[in-house]
């Protein structure tokens, strides 16, 4: 009986001392470290710039209805309490330093890959990424591209 003793001992302390605190969330934060991810962000935004937190379909009427001229500088993703949550930061087009951009939330990572592939083929540059993942472990992405214009 010692022996299973001993080993539950040593399954919690290796399990307590594998935990980085980098990768652990205080407080209720919205970002989660996932090692292999990371978020890719140029421009760093103010809190108070975000939306609020809304679901996939609320995302997709907040794209529809952005005035025009706009568009989503930075968008992120979480997953809260098994519901997947979106927001994003809204801006006006620098048209005259590019010619297009795009977004896409919710992606699986093949998706993303297949998207990711096509932009950057076309000429476009990643604004930003981010990648949550949920409580099954899958990894959704959220990017922003944006096209040069050419000269």
């Amino acid at each position: 009986m010692r022996y299973n003793h001993f080993m539950i001992f040593v399954g919690i302390a290796a399990l307590g001392l594998g935990c980085d605190s980098k990768y652990m969330s205080a407080g209720g934060s919205s970002r989660m470290a996932v090692s292999g991810f990371e978020e890719i962000k140029d421009t760093v935004f103010d809190d108070t710039e975000y939306s609020g937190w809304m679901s996939k379909a609320d995302q997709q009427v907040a794209y529809d209805a952005r005035a025009e001229g706009t568009y989503f500088a930075h968008i992120e993703g979480r997953s809260n309490g098994g519901f997947h949550q979106y927001r994003h930061v809204l801006k006006p087009f620098q048209a005259d330093q590019y010619d297009e951009w795009a977004v896409y939330w919710g992606l699986t990572t093949d998706e993303f890959y297949q998207i990711d592939l096509k932009m950057l083929r076309s000429g476009s540059i990643r604004q930003n990424m981010q990648v949550f993942v949920d409580a099954e472990g899958k990894a959704y992405h959220q990017a922003v591209w944006l096209k040069p214009k050419t000269k």
